[in-house]
């Protein structure tokens, strides 16, 4: 049997719960889902990217459809450089990845032996915490209040884990709308977080698929603006940036920007990995920042998805009793539901769908024997304004059914 021919590692790999939770919810006629991290195929800039995927292959066809560099496209990493603005940083800071997860995998298995620690937020990305695991390490969440991760609960994590002569390599956090609760991080937590890993000498990766998805005025700097321009610190926080939000998943480009030294080892994963992105997709990217796209393109975005936002909080607040209670991001793409402690959201997660609605239980992004279950994660981006109000009235009659 082929079977036993697999290795240790693949024998003992998770593939990923949310995509076959989903996939069981699959061919369920009038199911309304809040289950999938998608974007709404509306936003995608479609004419204006043909224009630019026809330009790139007639004009550059030449050189991006040659193997490309293994560190990402020259030409996108200036745009970026500009984009971003942060001072004092270079291409040899910038390497361009196939989507954020490969950037993740590649500084996990920079960073990672078997057995290291690695921090999130509890509850976190469930991609991400899989992808640690596949490279050994052990996961360790730490609760969140409203301004992101709870830092007495982590210093004493940290004791906890240093007494047991447990190496802590670093922490990930998701500090803008965070995946799944939806929570900002803010400016005082930041900064305090910052201060508190320096001093215990351990290092940050912050993903940030979601900050440029802001509905208010209200802006957060990124932890590694704050610790290159308040702490003079170039090597504490790798950040983590994907287009995926806001161009369009299928396009599959991300990049990470950190300290030369550990980029450099990253590009040399990625070219066991992957050889190098794709170059015609980093080359069109390159060309919509570099004709001012962007930022309009960013505006509409938030102008689109706030209505939805908008009408997701609303029908919460008529439909769900009151002793549920859930996130009220300003952005982003998720809202996180608390149940009674005595309501398993995995039990609730089948009953749903005999209702016509899905969603995805909070169990699912936390490590396993960390998880809590009378949680959920619903997401407004995907749905029409109809489906938003139907589905919370059939969620919200669902849990006054069994909890009375």
């Amino acid at each position: 049997m082929i079977t036993n021919y697999f290795s240790e590692t693949t024998k003992t790999m998770k593939s990923s719960l949310i995509r076959e939770l989903v996939a069981t919810t699959k061919n369920v006629p009038d199911l309304i889902s809040f289950a999938g991290g998608f974007p709404s195929p509306a936003t995608f800039p479609t004419e204006i990217l043909s224009k630019l995927f026809q330009e790139v292959v007639f004009q550059q066809g030449r050189d991006v459809l040659q193997y490309g560099n293994s560190e990402g496209d020259d030409q996108l990493k200036e745009e970026i450089l500009k984009w971003e603005n942060y001072p004092n940083l270079n291409r040899n800071n910038l390497i361009i990845t196939v989507g954020a997860t490969n950037a993740i995998y590649y500084m996990s298995r920079t960073l990672l032996n078997e057995g290291d620690i690695v921090l999130c937020e509890a509850p976190s990305f469930l991609g991400s915490i899989v992808a640690f695991e596949a490279v050994g390490a052990e996961v360790h969440c730490v609760s969140m209040d409203n301004e992101g991760i709870d830092l007495n609960r982590l210093a004493e994590k940290v004791k906890r884990l240093r007494d047991a002569d447990k190496k802590i390599k670093f922490l990930y956090t998701i500090p803008d709308f965070q995946n799944p609760t939806g929570i900002t991080m803010s400016y005082k937590r930041r900064y305090k977080l910052l201060k508190y890993c320096e001093a215990e000498d351990i290092l940050i990766m912050e993903d940030n698929p979601y900050s440029r998805l802001n509905f208010s005025e209200e802006e957060q700097p990124t932890l590694l603006r704050i610790a290159q321009t308040e702490l003079n610190n170039p090597y504490l926080v790798t950040e983590i940036v994907s287009f995926s939000k806001i161009l369009g998943p299928g396009m599959r480009v991300a990049y990470a920007i950190g300290a030369p030294e550990l980029i450099n080892k990253m590009v040399s994963w990625q070219q066991k990995v992957t050889i190098s992105p794709d170059c015609t997709t980093e080359r069109v990217v390159a060309k919509f920042l570099a004709e001012g796209y962007m930022e309009p393109h960013i505006k509409n975005l938030c102008k689109f998805y706030k209505p939805y936002l908008d009408k997701m909080l609303a029908c919460l607040s008529a439909e769900m009793p009151v002793y549920v209670q859930w996130t009220k991001p300003k952005g982003g793409i998720f809202i996180w539901l608390w149940l009674p402690e005595d309501i398993n959201a995995d039990t609730l997660f089948y009953k749903a769908k005999d209702h016509l609605v899905t969603f995805i239980p909070g169990s699912k992004f936390y490590p396993e024997g960390q998880e809590r279950f009378n949680c959920m994660r619903l997401n407004y981006t995907y749905s029409t304004m109809e489906q938003i109000e139907t589905g919370i009235k059939r969620l919200g009659e669902l849990i006054k059914s069994i909890y009375v």
